[in-house]
């Protein structure tokens, strides 16, 4: 099939360059004839046939069709305008030279213009080649994301060279981790074949360019070649196409070039992708040690009032009054219900602090969340006067309702314990563009301006105001939730008083299961 349209095409480009080289010569033999008739001199006809055979060196291809034009000039110039005519002799007296000449000079100027003509062509490829090799660099170098680099290479390669695309990453056989882009529907079933998928793999095993005519044990119809370095493989890129201009040296080469800097941007991403989990590794190192310290205070205290009602209880039972009594048992409830809310934020950030936590993204509905978190709240502190706004427009936003919940649990029972505050305290959610903004407001104290930036660090500050018992681990905990969801957290005091805690949630991300 590539064999008939190759044929076709050369069959074609002759007939075309014939025509044009007929085309012009009958030009300028009018032109002659024209000439003749105002009483020109005659070397000016040799000057017209000349400039005919320049300009069929240039718009024809190749050196024949100059040389030929140039004997047909002379047979011209001969035959039409020289004595005898409308006949040919080249024996006359002074005519073998001058035709000579104009052979000879025909021809020089026919090689000289076809030279120009190729280099003119090869500084224009490679002034095309410089400008994509920029552009794709450039572009490269800003892309993030493994998908998105994929999607710019499939782009360039394609446009670049006018054929079908497929690249893998990683091996062709296990990862199946590939992206296509397509000339025609049918390439499609090519590069599935079986045939072809082995031509992938080899190329992958070995590192080497495999193709049509590299590789000859069996028909292989695409060019492959390695997206490798001396020491690494990251994957195989496959091209097809009818043009088989694609095979040729200069051609691999420059495909080369381009595919070296298709590996400087997976280099990069990839050693991107390694400070991020180096980052996230501290960040998870810096929680553990703030959750220690947190965890220390949080719990001693409560355990520290159990244990002395308890002992109370036990051994003044007979000399306590029944109101006595009661208010250490309620002591003791409230300091168990306590440490049950620490083991609660405990089991949370173990799910977003293990090394193989899965933040289980689901599409909730923000109002549902908010129903949920108001009762599980008023069933902790039933006195607490809370008022939530919510838009009446309906949206679903990817995140884990239990740990959201979680966050806006800890957020209402720092307002309602630390604020100092018999006022409402107020849950709002507005909508953006592209993220849920969730508030909770008081009226209470405030907080201490110098430890608003390190307020979800986790470190206990021993002060008045919302920095009291549990505010360390509570709002660490809030933080790490909301950072795993991709949002943003923080807390400022309000002009008329207290203060106002306030998150971001994506109304758009990853959907269900991230992370498995």
């Amino acid at each position: 099939m590539k064999k008939n349209n190759f044929n076709q095409f050369h069959i074609l480009l002759f007939f075309s360059d014939f025509l044009k080289t007929i085309l012009i010569l009958f030009i300028a033999t009018i032109l002659a004839f024209t000439l003749v008739r105002l009483s020109a001199i005659a070397d000016n006809i040799f000057s017209i046939y000349i400039l005919a055979v320049a300009l069929i060196s240039v718009v024809t291809s190749g050196y024949i069709w100059g040389i030929f034009s140039s004997f047909l000039g002379i047979f011209s110039v001969n035959y039409f305008f020289t004595f005898p005519y409308n006949a040919f002799n080249f024996l006359l007296a002074g005519y073998p030279p001058a035709f000579f000449s104009m052979l000879v000079i025909s021809t020089i100027i026919s090689t000289l213009t076809v030279k120009i003509k190729k280099q003119a062509l090869i500084f224009s490829e490679r002034e095309k080649q410089a400008e994509s090799l920029h552009d794709i660099t450039k572009r490269l170098l800003t892309a993030t994301g493994m998908d998105n680099i994929r999607t710019l290479a499939l782009d360039y390669f394609s446009n670049f060279y006018h054929c079908s695309v497929i690249i893998y990453f990683g091996n062709p056989s296990i990862d199946q981790n590939y992206g296509m882009k397509l000339l025609t529907a049918q390439h499609t079933s090519i590069f599935e074949n079986q045939t072809e998928k082995n031509a992938a793999q080899l190329c992958y095993d070995t590192s080497v360019v495999v193709g049509a005519d590299t590789f000859s044990q069996t028909n292989i119809k695409g060019t492959y070649l390695p997206i490798s370095t001396d020491d690494t493989v990251f994957g195989v890129i496959g091209l097809l196409s009818e043009n088989e201009g694609l095979k040729q040296p200069k051609t691999l080469d420059f495909l080369g070039i381009m595919t070296s800097q298709l590996i400087l941007a997976i280099e990069r991403q990839n050693l991107f992708e390694k400070q991020q989990k180096i980052l996230v590794e501290t960040e998870k190192e810096k929680m553990r040690s703030n959750l220690l310290r947190a965890v220390s205070h949080d719990l001693r205290t409560p355990l520290t009032c159990i244990v002395f009602s308890a002992t109370t209880v036990l051994e003044q039972n007979t000399a306590l009054s029944k109101q006595q009594f009661q208010k250490l048992l309620n002591d003791i409830i409230q300091d168990a219900q306590w440490l049950i809310h620490m083991v609660e934020n405990l089991l949370a950030v173990t799910r977003i602090n293990n090394e193989h936590a899965v933040i289980k993204k689901q599409q909730e509905a923000v109002e549902e969340i908010v129903a949920a978190t108001m009762v599980k709240i008023k069933k902790r502190f039933p006195d607490a006067q809370i008022k939530a706004s919510v838009p009446q427009e309906f949206i679903m936003i990817p995140m884990d309702a239990t740990l959201i919940m979680q966050v806006l649990i800890n957020l209402l029972e720092n307002a309602i314990v630390h604020s100092h505050s018999t006022e409402a305290i107020l849950l709002d959610v507005v909508y953006t563009e592209q993220y849920a903004i969730f508030s909770i407001k008081d009226n209470g104290v405030g907080l201490d301006e110098n430890e608003i930036n390190h307020i979800f660090d986790g470190v206990f500050i021993e002060k008045t105001g919302d920095s009291t018992r549990g505010i360390g681990i509570g709002l660490s905990i809030c933080k790490s939730i909301i950072f795993a969801h991709k949002g943003s957290i923080s807390a400022e005091n309000n002009k008329e008083g207290g203060a106002t805690f306030r998150f971001t949630l994506p109304k758009k991300g990853e959907d269900i299961n991230h992370g498995e």
